[in-house]
């Protein structure tokens, strides 16, 4: 995994943001905060080394966990979760490769074996559904190499199939009700509609947030 900060201006709080597949710190650079510092992890060919926030450098570290984030914060920091005041999980699951529970297998199977610069670039689309919001992605998307993007995905599959389900561990569940890379009724039967909230947003939902300050107080 890499890390670097995105936001630091010695706030007394502080964001570890796991980010998705594919990503890197470029799209979300643009996204405001008033109220905390920003530590970006990305690149999951990797998972075996990672960097945290020194804890006593903030009054809290918060934990969010995005799409294939989700299941690597959750496999990797359960043992350290209680270092993070609050733990979100938005638009993933603890089983990111499930018929019924995540991304279908053949839909995976599907991007990995069709991968190319312009699949990639119809995957960074359906992140959206708003016209304005894809072309913001897209005039500041990942400055990553393809092939490193592309080892990612095969990778983050290997990963999965050898440990399985990742232990729950959030206190916070946004189901992205609009997603289009995470089927709705996968997202609703992984976390249950009692237990997660659901909010009208797609898969990338920043741009919709509009800033780092929509944790829960």
């Amino acid at each position: 995994m890499r890390s670097q900060w995105l936001h630091r201006h010695g706030h007394g709080e502080c964001i570890l943001f796991m980010t998705g597949w594919g990503m890197d710190q470029h799209p979300f650079a643009s996204i405001p905060t008033q109220k905390y510092d920003i530590f970006l992890v990305y690149d999951y060919r990797d998972i075996d080394s990672y960097l945290l926030p020194d804890k006593k450098n903030y009054d809290k570290i918060h934990l969010i966990a995005w799409s294939m984030g989700v299941w690597v914060a959750a496999h990797c920091l359960h043992s350290v979760q209680d270092i993070f005041t609050t733990r979100m999980a938005i638009g993933g699951t603890l089983d990111p490769i499930h018929n019924e529970l995540g991304i279908p297998h053949s839909s995976y199977d599907s991007i990995l074996h069709n991968l190319s610069p312009e699949e990639l670039e119809k995957f960074y689309g359906s992140m959206f559904t708003d016209q304005t919001e894809t072309q913001r992605f897209l005039s500041s998307r990942p400055q990553r190499d393809f092939k490193d993007i592309y080892q990612e995905l095969q990778a983050f599959k290997d990963h999965y199939q050898a440990a399985g389900t990742a232990l729950d561990m959030y206190t916070h569940k946004i189901i992205t009700s609009r997603d289009r890379i995470f089927p709705l009724k996968n997202q609703i039967r992984s976390w249950g509609k009692q237990v997660a909230q659901k909010e009208k947003v797609p898969h990338f939902p920043f741009f919709t947030y509009g800033s780092w300050d929509f944790l829960p107080k």
